[in-house]
């Protein structure tokens, strides 16, 4: 039986396999559980439900680091819940028995392989995480105060803040890079760990939006090298500010830019390519789950005839990070960390392409 059939067999037996999950772990931990009430029940199924997603993406790549790297953010997400530490392991012991009892061996068995991964390595794994604003981090004083500001939904001082800093000689490449991108993995962080609420997190990312924007009278006065780069979001990404980041260093380096934003049509990157005559197309993927997308996208832009056949293909997101060779598995040309990685590698690129 094939990877992609198994896949499809545990999802379209997902609903069961949730419910069945939960009542499992609500029989193990009724001290824990009972408190919530029915709805707590509803939304423990519907987050079994969820880790189900990561499982099946990860057997359909063969990979299981999407679902170990998911468990290890899980691990993360219920410390910052305040439940024991217990309960995670249980949940994924309770998966297992499940998945054993409801499905043909040779299905529960490869799917158990990757749930017995992470249950592996969460008992390696401090559930602690450092804060992206380190003290010796270049800005880190201008990057605290930027967050605070933002936290306390005071827009208006934050981008005075930031004009401020640049006006003083700060370059806007710094800024995005030590106090845009590190506020954002900082608020990321918080809001991981319940100490911000998800309303926060959308606010402190919209601010910086409409700063970042405030600065683009100082960002569109590059000169042009003749180049262009189209980026985007794979289909189903909602996570964006990232790659609008590299996009407008692209744009501070000279290249022609078109940003094309979140969850973006395959089909209408495929037109952009062709439309703009790109030489660089930049795709972000934020969630694991994506992959498949992603993959496909990939397929899609080299097969159309339309594509210019020296087009080079750089991604980049969490999905990398976690993993930095998976740009090699989805048919890309390099990956990059950030945006100034993003530079260098599609500089290279197009250096190679004119030998």
């Amino acid at each position: 039986m094939t990877a992609e059939e198994i896949a499809k067999i545990i999802e379209e037996k997902t609903q069961i396999i949730a419910q069945l999950s939960v009542e499992r772990q609500y029989a193990l931990q009724p001290e824990i559980w009972e408190r919530y009430g029915e709805k707590g029940r509803e939304l423990s199924i519907r987050d079994i439900a969820q880790h189900l997603v990561y499982l099946t993406q990860a057997i359909r790549a063969g990979d299981s680091a999407i679902f170990v790297n998911y468990a290890l953010w899980l691990k993360e997400l219920f410390a910052g819940l305040g439940f024991p530490d217990s309960v995670l392991p249980v949940m994924l012991e309770c998966m297992q028995e499940i998945l054993k009892e409801t499905l043909p061996e040779e299905i529960s068995a490869a799917a158990n392989e990757y749930i017995q991964a992470a249950s592996d390595k969460l008992n390696l794994t401090s559930a602690k995480e450092e804060s992206f604003i380190p003290d010796n981090a270049p800005h880190s004083e201008l990057a605290r105060n930027y967050l605070k500001l933002l936290l306390q939904s005071n827009r208006n001082d934050a981008a005075k803040l930031i004009i401020d800093a640049v006006e003083k000689g700060a370059s806007i490449q710094d800024i995005y890079m030590n106090v845009f991108q590190a506020s954002q993995y900082e608020i990321g962080r918080l809001w991981h760990t319940k100490q911000v609420s998800v309303a926060q997190e959308h606010f402190c990312s919209a601010a910086t939006e409409r700063i970042m924007s405030q600065l683009y009278g100082r960002i569109f006065t590059t000169k042009r090298i003749k180049q262009t780069y189209v980026g985007a979001c794979v289909g189903g990404e909602l996570h964006q500010i990232g790659a609008r980041m590299v996009a407008d260093f692209f744009e501070m380096e000279g290249y022609d830019t078109y940003y094309m934003g979140a969850n973006t049509p395959a089909q209408s990157i495929s037109d952009a390519i062709a439309e703009h005559n790109a030489d660089i197309l930049g795709i972000s993927c934020t969630m694991s789950f994506h992959r498949g997308a992603l993959e496909d996208l990939i397929k899609s832009v080299r097969a159309s005839a339309d594509t210019p056949p020296n087009l080079k293909i750089v991604v980049g997101g969490y999905s990398f990070i976690k993993k930095p060779d998976l740009w090699k598995e989805v048919g890309a040309d390099g990956m990059a960390k950030n945006a100034q990685e993003a530079i260098a590698l599609a500089n290279r690129l197009v250096s190679l392409r004119r030998e």
